[in-house]
């Protein structure tokens, strides 16, 4: 059974494409609301849910945040290709930066995965405040996730880095 995201209730969050904008624990400057150091975010739950919902090709969408739950998951997987030849924590964050540098699509651009999952955007403004919160987001994951894939030592997390080949609901990963 897939894990779902436990932010079900969005009573005053702000929404971008039909994707609530929650709160992280997150140093990063962008649009998303601040959260408490001691309570988990969304990146938290993208992270510690990933290895086990990377094997499904199905995803059961009970909450809009959900939604950000599979885009996160998909993400990671990126990463973790990105990673996968990188031998060391310093490689490792050079080529995770480099990810960061990237355009972000929203939905209706060309790359842009999943795009039936979210709403086109009405305005250029929900577009930009999307392709924000979407930036400071993976931002945020990539930072989290260096942590998980590599040993305080520097070297490879093999046990991390082994997701990098699977599949996430039968989308293949570019490198």
């Amino acid at each position: 059974m897939v894990y779902h995201s436990s932010f079900v209730d969005e009573e005053g969050v702000a929404k971008a494409c039909g994707c609530p904008l929650l709160p992280l624990k997150s140093h990063i400057k962008g649009p998303a609301p601040i959260s408490n150091q001691d309570r988990t975010d969304i990146v938290d739950e993208a992270i510690t849910f990933f290895r086990a919902n990377v094997f499904f090709r199905n995803f059961d969408i009970k909450s809009s945040a959900d939604k950000l739950l599979i885009y996160l998951t998909m993400y990671i997987n990126v990463a973790l290709k990105r990673l996968e030849g990188c031998r060391t924590l310093a490689e490792g964050t050079k080529a995770i930066i480099n990810l960061g540098l990237e355009k972000v699509p929203v939905p209706g651009e060309a790359g842009f995965p999943f795009a039936g999952l979210f709403a086109v955007p009405r305005s250029r403004q929900e577009a930009e405040l999307f392709r924000n919160y979407l930036k400071q987001i993976r931002e945020e994951t990539s930072g989290r996730l260096l942590s998980r894939a590599y040993r305080p030592n520097g070297t490879p997390n093999k046990w991390w880095l082994a997701f990098a080949k699977r599949k996430f609901m039968n989308v293949i990963v570019p490198h």
